[in-house]
């Protein structure tokens, strides 16, 4: 998995991106998917990882997430019944790593600025081949609380961060894991203006797609993902029963 944080699903469309663009015509891709309200970061990745809104998760920075939730997240349901699996989680935002994924997962961390953190996960993912590997990237989001979600330069930074996904990708078919992998491209929250946070539809459109065994390919869906469907897709992958806390929805493809 592979997350850019802040990219508006149209903007992704909009920007040059050939890496994202070369993976999701393999697969399915919906740039009009939805993420949880409110629209913020807290929020929408522990979604992403726990399989529920934030009504229930309730993850906002306060305590790390508790180990005795009914909807643990989908790294916790794989080490559970395969404790052999190895976890990594790559995040510029540190706190995925302290405060969203428990910390039974044992999931080898790292946070460092973008740039930094690609060529570290890279060199790691050749090295170790993780089974479940989650990577977020920041730098959109940070453009368009500087500059304007949608402006000139946000756009230039979804193709700056367009190329770092590239070195992940690259990574991964020097480790030899590509035919075999589940790629999943997404983001958390988009933007307007300079902020995030209300249900404004800038604020809750995200881009969501994969490619991978079995997955159909060239699909384009439409407003047909919520964010929170990524935990059972990844557990459906790994052959995983979904936790009965989920409200998260998998699919078949094909």
């Amino acid at each position: 998995m592979i997350g850019l944080d802040g990219a508006i699903g149209r903007s992704v469309r909009e920007a040059a991106t050939p890496n994202i663009d070369e993976i999701l015509s393999e697969g399915i891709v919906d740039y009009s998917a939805q993420t949880v309200f409110p629209s913020s970061s807290f929020e929408a990745w522990g979604a992403m990882f726990h399989g529920v809104g934030p009504e229930k998760h309730k993850l906002n920075g306060d305590h790390p997430c508790p180990e005795d939730v009914p909807w643990p997240s989908f790294m916790k349901v794989a080490k559970q019944s395969r404790p052999e699996i190895k976890c990594a989680s790559f995040s510029c935002w540190e706190p995925i790593n302290t405060h969203i994924i428990e910390g039974s997962c044992d999931c080898h961390s790292v946070s460092m600025p973008d740039p930094v953190l690609t060529a570290t996960a890279a060199a790691y993912i050749r090295a170790y081949s993780p089974d479940i590997y989650f990577m977020q990237l920041d730098f959109i989001d940070a453009a368009g609380h500087s500059h304007g979600y949608g402006s000139q330069e946000y756009l230039e930074q979804i193709t700056a961060t367009d190329a770092l996904v590239g070195v992940v990708i690259d990574a991964i078919r020097d480790a030899g894991i590509f035919d075999e992998s589940l790629i999943v491209l997404l983001s958390d929250h988009g933007g307007e203006g300079k902020s995030h946070g209300s249900d404004h539809p800038d604020c809750m459109n995200i881009f969501w797609g994969c490619r991978g065994p079995g997955i159909a390919s060239g699909i384009e869906l439409e407003n047909q993902v919520n964010i929170m469907d990524t935990a059972a897709v990844v557990a459906y992958a790994l052959g995983l029963p979904a936790p009965e806390g989920w409200d998260a929805r998998e699919w078949e493809s094909e």
